[in-house]
């Protein structure tokens, strides 16, 4: 199964059926945490969720213009409340997903990702 294929039927899982519910759900990892790790992972398993299994990965998930911005504006407002000494977003905008135009804009894609399991000489890309 691709990893696009397993992000849709994990955001089904999720109850994301549309952009108010995946906005939402955004949200509430922000409103979950204090700190800037625990949100970028809750994010990657939100788009990865085979994340607790996963050794490596290759490359960044991509994410549509307004998704991207979205959570980027989510994080400048989490890091503007919790860590106001830092660079508001800049551990997204370093360790966080990549922007990708092509994409539809709230569309996640997997271009130049793949991922390595733990127990499993297994690559899966897009």
């Amino acid at each position: 199964m691709t990893l696009e294929m397993k992000c849709k039927r994990h955001w089904q899982w999720l109850g994301i059926e549309d952009l108010k519910t995946l906005k939402e759900h955004i949200t509430s990892i922000f409103d979950k945490y204090q700190h800037q790790e625990e949100v970028l992972i809750d994010l990657y398993k939100m788009v990865l969720p085979d994340w607790d299994f996963i050794k490596r990965v290759d490359g960044f998930p991509h994410a549509g213009n307004d998704l991207w911005q979205f959570i980027c504006r989510c994080f400048q407002d989490f890091d503007r409340r919790n860590h106001p000494d830092v660079m508001p977003a800049g551990a997204w905008m370093n360790s966080g997903f990549s922007v990708n135009r092509e994409l539809s804009p709230w569309e996640i894609g997997f271009k130049k990702c793949s991922v390595v399991y733990n127990d499993e000489n297994e690559v899966i890309a897009a």
